[in-house]
């Protein structure tokens, strides 16, 4: 009987060094590709007594590269009279992130002083399937595309870069 639970500690006890190092450890990869978005059903707001328009636009956005699927969401946009602009949005990503599949919340902000460029950033948080404790990070930039019937808001494209990291 010694041998026998002597034998299972051991084997347990190998499994456990095996295994901890995966459990601690998180490999952190770049990520960078291109987008492309279609701004659909716009809502203006034109705030009383300012000089401050909030529009705010669903989205579908297609990713490919590091992230590869497809983003769907909101955005709220701020407009001020002096230029400067703040655009937020957030949303659920549906595809694969360094080869992992699933969705995952995808959040992400633009903010553009007045008369200089405009800086975006953008996070992303797995939720479901092999994307589940997948984080992501990363600026991106991007420009006007142009309008259609299905994108009366705007369609635009660009890339992005940043790390990702697998759990």
């Amino acid at each position: 009987m010694k041998s026998v639970t002597h034998r299972c500690i051991h084997q347990f006890m190998l499994l456990v060094v095996m295994a901890f190092p995966a459990l601690t450890s998180a490999k952190s990869v770049p990520a960078f590709g291109t987008w492309i978005d279609c701004n659909f059903a716009p809502l203006l707001v034109s705030l009383p007594g300012t000089t401050t328009d909030v529009v705010t636009v669903g989205i579908t956005q297609d990713f490919s590269g590091t992230l590869d699927g497809t983003y769907t969401g909101s955005e709220r946009d701020v407009l001020n009279a002096d230029g400067s602009a703040t655009f937020r949005g957030g949303g659920i990503f549906t595809g694969t992130v360094a080869g992992r599949s699933g969705t995952a919340s995808f959040r992400y902000e633009w903010i553009a002083p007045a008369g200089a460029d405009g800086y975006a950033t953008w996070v992303l948080e797995g939720l479901t399937g092999s994307l589940d404790g997948v984080q992501g990070q990363g600026t991106f930039a991007g420009s006007s595309a142009d309008f259609s019937d299905a994108c009366p808001a705007g369609k635009f494209s660009g890339t992005y870069e940043g790390t990702v990291e697998a759990r």
